[in-house]
Formats: structure tokens, C-alpha cells, sequence
């Protein structure tokens, strides 16, 4: 029996549209790591519906899938992990457009735009989060040898929020203005700097493009939910996993590997088909309660690759049975779950493997 992902494509197309009017009508779209584990394809499908044109994936290697189901000039697909020496043809022969990160990559990319037809790219500058981007010096040579550029169509200057979602954090306003005073030397230029968290940070963040990407989802790092212009972003997921057996133990009787729990109640445990295989990460088991039919049921012994068991005994309403399914995560249980636990919203959905049916 499978676990079942039901993800409304509605709802994300909904988040979408707001996220959209937010960052006045500029807004692109984050789909790596399959869409934060929603389905790459069918989210970029749905979003091309709703007016979207513009999708940003980690490597080429997602590019390629994307570009192989979407193979219109209308659709732009952005690769953040830069221009490597061996993949220019890919990215020229598959229309993508590179990040590039750094004055290598720059030169790389204009040498080959020289031998055929102007190549897109984005040029990404690191504005204070020191993980990608081109740094303070090699800003300054680019603004000193514009020529660089001239082989080059430029979509967009970018870079990267590092602390978007704390609205009163300095650093925010420092990158802001780091990145004005280098896209200032190359005003024919469009730019790009907000994320999820950055829309909410105001307009003066939203420039000609904005990069949503958990924000589609309706939820922020910690399970909450987004809101913009007052209304709310939806969860547009739910998770449900089968109940694979379910026994009556005796207080005192020990659970799982090792025997980690002992139970101090008689209890009815139901053993539920779904494990850290499955992107259930093991991490999940000491802080974790959930609400199943509006009861609170805890997880007892360790969570397993394919398996783990859960307390029952309180569910009266409904008589649970074998082959079930419940639902372990919704608007309520994905918050409670990650404030109860050292996790983000980002690990939990980006997780989820492939063995979870995904249900549209």
C-alpha cells in the first residue's frame, strides 16, 4: 500500500496569482528539487496556465527535464549552479540560460557567445551571503571591462537574500543597496532580488523580477502561512499514509528497535506504512503529536525505513482499520510539526521521496 500526496495545483496556482500581484505582475518561479517535492513538471504546468514564463532550477540536469516537456521559446529556464567548461553546447543547443557566479564563468561564457549566435545568462552577485555570486573584486573588473558583456544578453542582475525572513534585519537593506550601487553601472539591465520572504519585505525589493519558491506552497520556513495584500497563501498538500496493522499491547510491553518506548498504558497501536525511505526522517520521532481525528496521537519506538507505529488508543469517534489511510500532514500538523522539531519547511517537503503517490 502506498502513502498518498493529494497537492491541489489550484492552490498553488492561487498562491501564485498573489505572489504575482505583490511583486507587480514581475514574478518567475522556483522549481528545483522537483518543485520543493510537489512534481516538477506538473507545477510548472499548472503555472504556465496561470501566466507564469519564467522558472529557475538548481542544475542542468533538472534543466534538461524541463526543458524536454516544455520545449517552447515561450517558457525561460534559469540554472543557478553556474557555467561549467563542457556544457556550453548543452545550454546554447537546449535554450537555458546559466547564473553565472563568477568572472570565470564570465569569460567562459563570452568566448563561446563569440563563435555563434548572442547566449542569454543572468549575472549573480554576492551582496554579503558568501555562497554564490561574484565577489566586491570581480564586480569592480566587470564595471572597469563592460566589453565582457557584449557577446551576452543579459536577462537579469541578481542576487541572494540571506536573512529575507526577518523584516527588520539590516542586512536585508545592506544587500538592497549593494546591489543598486553595482546595477546602477549597467542600467539597460533588469534586476532581481527577492525571494518568498523578500515580496513581503515591500516593493523596493520586488524590482523586475521576483524568485518565489516555498512561498508557492503558502507556507514559510516554519510551517506558517504566508499572507499578502491581507489574504492568505494555501497549503495546497496533504499526506496520507496507510495503516499496514494495528495490535493491542499491554502496559509495560516495550516497541521497535531496541525497545526504546515502554508503554505505561495498554494501548492500541496502529503501525503505519511509511518511514524515512520516504523522506520520514527519523528526526521526526521525540517532539512529534498529531492531530488524527482531532486526537492527539504520538509516535512510540524509533521511525524505520518503511514503517512506524503510532499511538491510537485515543481515536474514539472513528474506528480506525486496517488499510486506512490517515492523514499525517496538513495545515495544522506541518506547523506543529516543525516547531516541535529541528527542521524546516524546506527539508520536510523537499524530502518527500518517490515512493509517496502523488495525486493531482
Amino acid at each position: 500500500m502506498k502513502s498518498i500526496l493529494k497537492i491541489s495545483l489550484d492552490d498553488i496556482q492561487y498562491n501564485w496569482k498573489l505572489i504575482n500581484t505583490a511583486s507587480n505582475g514581475k514574478a518567475a518561479a522556483v522549481v528545483k528539487a522537483n518543485a520543493y517535492g510537489m512534481g516538477m513538471i506538473e507545477v510548472t504546468r499548472a503555472l504556465l496556465e496561470s501566466g507564469c514564463n519564467y522558472f529557475y532550477v538548481a542544475n542542468i540536469f533538472e534543466g534538461l527535464k524541463l526543458r524536454k516537456n516544455f520545449n517552447s521559446n515561450k517558457i525561460s529556464i534559469a540554472i543557478f549552479e553556474g557555467y561549467f567548461e563542457g556544457n556550453q553546447k548543452i545550454y546554447a543547443e537546449n535554450n537555458l540560460t546559466p547564473v553565472i557566479n563568477n568572472l570565470e564563468q564570465l569569460k567562459r561564457l563570452n568566448n563561446f557567445s563569440t563563435t555563434l549566435t548572442e547566449q542569454k545568462a543572468i549575472i549573480n552577485i554576492d551582496t554579503g551571503m558568501n555562497r554564490l555570486g561574484l565577489s566586491k573584486k570581480e564586480r569592480d573588473y566587470l564595471i572597469n571591462n563592460k566589453n565582457l558583456l557584449n557577446n551576452i544578453r543579459v536577462d537579469y542582475i541578481m542576487s541572494h537574500l540571506s536573512n529575507a525572513n526577518e523584516n527588520e534585519s539590516k542586512i536585508n537593506f545592506l544587500q538592497l543597496n549593494e546591489l543598486k550601487k553595482f546595477s546602477i553601472n549597467f542600467p539597460n539591465i533588469k534586476v532581481s532580488l527577492a525571494n518568498s520572504h523578500g515580496v513581503k519585505l515591500g516593493s523596493n525589493f520586488c524590482f523586475d523580477q521576483t524568485r518565489p519558491g516555498i512561498g508557492l506552497y503558502g507556507i514559510d520556513n516554519f510551517g506558517k502561512n504566508f499572507y499578502f495584500n491581507s489574504k492568505k497563501l494555501k497549503l495546497p498538500l496533504k499526506l496520507y499514509s496507510p495503516i499496514i496493522q494495528i495490535k493491542k499491547v499491554n502496559a509495560g510491553e516495550k516497541v521497535s528497535y531496541g525497545g526504546i518506548d515502554t508503554l505505561k498504558r495498554s494501548s492500541k497501536l496502529a503501525t503505519v506504512g511509511l518511514g524515512y525511505a520516504d523522506g520520514w526522517l527519523r528526526l521526526l520521532k521525540p517532539n512529534s503529536v498529531f492531530f488524527i481525528e482531532n486526537e492527539k496521537c504520538k509516535i512510540v519506538g524509533n521511525i524505520t525505513m518503511d514503517s512506524f507505529v503510532l499511538d491510537i488508543t485515543d481515536i474514539k469517534k472513528n474506528k480506525l482499520k486496517e488499510g486506512d489511510h490517515i492523514c499525517l500532514l496538513d495545515n495544522y500538523n506541518i506547523e506543529h510539526i516543525l516547531k516541535n522539531n529541528n527542521i524546516i519547511s524546506y527539508e520536510l517537503l523537499t524530502l518527500m521521496g518517490d515512493r509517496l503517490h502523488r495525486n493531482y
